[in-house]
């Protein structure tokens, strides 16, 4: 026996029409680029190459175009398809599923035959199966209330209904899917589930029982019965694992975006320590150990450029006395002035540092004497120009490099000699306010 057909033709499937343009327009493209050659190849009157690039340009605009129309209805939010869609049933599907379980017309005409009977026992059959479904505790736990039972009886008499068309298509799966969906939103695990659809089986065949004109009769009726059940059972539980599926995916998907979330705030939390550790609390400049590893970098860069650097050293004058006379916020304050005055006289490549107390320095990477002289002379006019309390600075500067380097050390040691002779300079000038001496090193010399 042939498995039972559907007897009413559905149309076909959105996104299978959709692959199907897909594939039109593809091939129109394929055939205004090949087919001129095709022609003249055959003795035909071969086309320009203006008119073929216009076919060509045609036919591209016109798959791009309506490629997107297709893109877009294969690619329908799943709100907007049916079970049946989002789950890639089809008629063959359905049909392979009946063979499975020996569905045939027969078995189809057999169950037609049982609506009548069914129908007019139809409030009993429920009834009784609920009466003996709710004899179980736990089913009765799951089923709660009397609003739930009295909807739940209502889709009862839909689903047995629909179970003696003898139409068993697209729709009809569509309808199971939906019931395995609702069951398993409600908590009705697949133990449950059986043993509901047994309590079903044997109401209805009590039912068909007291109709059947004979025991042969009577069993094919049971066995039909049985194999819509079943058909309908591997429907539910297709639903189940589709069910447990996304639910995995959607946690996966969760997991993953917690992962990279923490990932980032991993990220931002590390580089703000980083900043931390790197930066002096109260100027904001970079700290004695950030000088260490930017200034090495440098150093390293300017040998490998074959460039030179130089390292600018100041030490504010007599800061003690004025922490003494003024207070701790005053000497805080002219630290941040500084601090300010330093960065506005850099370049975007300098890199200033506080090495601690009063002493700060920068970093000047491509540089030489003459670019750290004028940073000092932008530094002193700034300083000059502002409103607090008077900056005195004496300023130390050493270069190195292009022509040999020598090492962080060095350099800063060749920086704070260079400080302290003009820090001597402005204590033998004795000039009041704000003083400012620079001496020059190369570590080449």
């Amino acid at each position: 026996m042939r498995p039972a057909n559907s007897s009413t033709k559905k149309p076909a499937d959105k996104s299978q029409k959709s692959l199907e343009k897909a594939a039109l327009y593809c091939g129109l493209l394929h055939f205004v680029s090949v087919a001129p050659g095709r022609f003249a190849a055959a003795g035909s009157c071969r086309p320009t190459l203006p008119f073929r690039i216009f076919l060509t340009l045609f036919a591209y605009t016109f798959a791009v175009r309506f490629g997107c129309v297709v893109a877009t209805e294969v690619q329908m939010r799943k709100v907007e398809q049916t079970l049946f869609e989002q789950m890639k049933f089809s008629e063959r599907e359905i049909d392979k599923r009946r063979g499975l379980f020996e569905l045939t017309d027969e078995d189809a005409e057999i169950l037609r035959s049982c609506r009548q009977p069914v129908a007019e026992r139809l409030d009993w059959i429920i009834e009784e199966f609920y009466a003996r479904q709710i004899d179980d505790p736990e089913i009765a736990l799951i089923i709660g209330d009397q609003e739930t039972l009295s909807r739940l009886k209502g889709s009862m008499r839909n689903y047995i209904v629909e179970l003696f068309t003898g139409v068993y298509d697209e729709a009809y799966v569509n309808s199971r899917l939906r019931v395995g969906k609702v069951h398993w939103r409600i908590g009705v695990t697949p133990k449950f589930f059986l043993s509901a659809l047994r309590r079903l089986y044997s109401v209805l065949c009590a039912v068909i029982e007291e109709t059947s004109e004979s025991p042969l009769e009577f069993h094919r009726q049971k066995e039909a019965i049985l194999k819509i059940l079943f058909f309908d059972s591997q429907l539910v539980f297709d639903t189940y694992i589709n069910a447990i599926s996304s639910a995995v995916t959607a946690a996966q998907e969760e997991t993953a975006e917690y992962a990279e979330g923490l990932e980032e705030q991993i990220a931002l939390r590390t580089k703000q320590l980083e900043k931390l550790t790197l930066t002096d609390d109260l100027t904001g400049a970079l700290n004695k150990r950030a000088f260490r590893e930017y200034a090495q970098k440098e150093v390293t860069t300017a040998r490998h450029s074959g460039t030179a650097i130089a390292l600018l050293f100041f030490d504010l004058n007599d800061f003690k006395l004025l922490n003494d006379t003024l207070g701790h916020q005053a000497g805080d304050d002219l630290l941040c002035n500084v601090a300010k005055f330093l960065r506005m006289a850099a370049r975007a490549s300098d890199i200033v540092c506080r090495l601690g107390g009063d002493e700060f320095c920068i970093i000047m990477p491509d540089a030489g004497r003459d670019a750290a002289a004028a940073l000092g002379r932008r530094f002193s006019q700034l300083a000059d120009e502002s409103s607090g309390t008077p900056i005195s600075v004496s300023i130390g500067v050493a270069v190195t490099g292009p022509k040999s380097y020598c090492t962080v050390d060095e350099l800063l040691q060749q920086a704070d000699q260079s400080m302290y002779k003009a820090k001597e300079r402005s204590k033998s000038q004795k000039a009041p306010g704000y003083n400012s001496a620079t001496s020059f090193i190369d570590c080449d010399e």
